[in-house]
């Protein structure tokens, strides 16, 4: 569990008590102006990353009852109803978290700080980095999880060092506290390498080598298999699956991007093409015009897949406790509902010309702020420490041939700055190396919080583009 003030809880509680820590939070709160797809929008019934992580709660704690309900009425499997509602409130808790470590402007910020270290990565530690630093895996460097950027690790990092200025919490200072379960149900990828240890290989990382050690002291609390799926995480990921292609489309009729009358011809191509067979096609899809997606179309494939993905997941729960189960989407028949949904997004949505050109501005501006903080990078270890001491614990602001440097410094989070000390300060191997590795994460940790509109605004300020009061 969690270090807690208050005593005589149930359990419940303590998951509910999670609940109110997420979204009475400034991370949480900031999803608002973040994108989901269409991003600086004007359209206010468009979905940001705020009103779209609160939908994928709602299916989670939906699907999440489907499956307890299921279990409970099973005479092998002792479940009892706190059980259930302790289940629902965990993947409600992961749901609303699962978009929080995004950066602005989405994938493509994603990508951009990927390509952006993998092409500027410190150029005096390139000839230092480590063949090997593990038996298993020769990527396992600090160059490898800068080059693996995403949204997902972020998200844990936030939860566990960048929430609070106070020192809570059983897994170290500045954290949420927030109880083990959520944070594993969070969890995508649980590995901070491109091959775990048991030789799996994963699509992305699910966390950074930095917060390693929280996730081993997370799964030790709870008796969970380090490398292996939390159970509940099945849940949470499919929810998201089920929520983000359906509003996709919702989205982009409300701004009128694809035409309405061809909508339903379009996707019975794609469905199809996944196999999905012709009757439940015909009773997925309306025969009438489309006026109301959400009623006509969404509803009704979001209640089958979720009816078949709590069967699925209580027929083979051992698998999903194990954490040796393969994704939801992939082995039912709904999921390739799902995929059909997906194919039609990617070539109808994500194709048109609207959505590439912010995409393409978004890259840039990401971009455009890593080149503004590399200055930091270049300098060295002692002038950078001499930054915070003056700023900080000197309380002088005067600063004499590296005034830029000063300058772009004081721009930076004073919270995030006393996490990379935290972190510097306990490190005890690769000291040169790890120190550049935390600088660029803090630079990261700044960048990624930023909403849309703000890197917009930051970026054509910092470009001297235009010069607007940045609050």
């Amino acid at each position: 569990m969690r270090t807690s003030s208050k005593k005589n809880r149930d359990l419940a509680e303590e998951f509910y008590s999670d609940k109110s820590r997420i979204i009475f939070s400034s991370s949480f709160r900031r999803l608002m102006q973040k994108t989901q797809v269409f991003s600086l929008e004007e359209n206010n019934s468009v979905r940001n990353r705020l009103t779209h992580s609160l939908e994928v709660a709602d299916v989670g704690r939906f699907l999440a009852r489907k499956v307890g309900t299921l279990l409970l009425s099973k005479s092998n499997i002792e479940i009892t109803q706190e059980d259930i509602e302790c289940m629902q409130a965990i993947v409600g808790n992961a749901c609303l978290m699962h978009d929080i470590g995004n950066p602005p402007f989405g994938h493509f910020g994603e990508q951009a700080i990927k390509e952006w270290f993998t092409m500027h990565f410190p150029k005096d530690l390139q000839e230092e980095l480590p063949l090997e630093l593990s038996k298993n895996n020769k990527n396992d460097d600090y160059l490898f999880q800068l080059k693996n950027f995403d949204g997902n690790p972020q998200g844990f990092r936030i939860a566990t060092k960048l929430h609070t200025e106070e020192g809570l919490g059983a897994i170290g200072r500045n954290s949420w506290n927030l109880t083990a379960s959520t944070l594993l149900a969070t969890i995508k990828y649980p590995t901070c390498r491109e091959i775990s240890d048991d030789g799996i290989r994963y699509k992305k990382i699910g966390f950074f080598k930095s917060e390693e050690e929280i996730y081993k002291k997370l799964c030790k609390m709870t008796g969970h298999n380090e490398g292996k799926h939390y159970f509940l995480k099945y849940l949470m990921e499919f929810a998201d699956d089920i929520c983000y292609c359906l509003s996709d489309i919702a989205d982009a009729l409300e701004i009128r991007l694809i035409d309405k009358r061809h909508l339903i011809d379009l996707l019975k191509v794609e469905l199809k093409r996944e196999g999905v067979n012709q009757n439940v096609i015909d009773n997925l899809l309306p025969k009438e015009e489309i006026f109301n997606f959400q009623r006509q179309v969404a509803i009704n494939i979001s209640n089958e897949s979720v009816e078949q993905a709590a069967e699925y997941f209580c027929d083979h729960i051992d698998d999903f406790i194990s954490g040796k189960a393969n994704e939801l989407i992939k082995e039912i028949d709904a999921g390739k509902i799902l995929k059909g949904v997906k194919s039609f997004v990617r070539k109808h949505i994500y194709t048109s010309p609207e959505v590439q050109q912010i995409e393409i501005a978004g890259h840039k501006i990401v971009h455009g702020l890593l080149d503004h903080y590399s200055c930091l990078l270049n300098i060295t270890r002692k002038d950078f420490e001499f930054f915070y001491e003056r700023k900080y614990k000197d309380g002088k602001t005067e600063m004499k041939g590296l005034d830029f440097e000063w300058r772009v410094f004081n721009q930076l989070s004073k919270r995030m700055l006393d996490c990379y000390c935290e972190e510097v300060s306990s490190m005890n191997v690769d000291s040169k190396l790890y120190e550049k590795y935390a600088r660029c994460q803090l630079i990261i940790d700044y960048i990624s919080g930023m909403a849309d509109q703000s890197a917009l605004t930051f970026y054509q300020n910092v470009s001297g583009i235009r010069l607007d009061n940045i609050r």
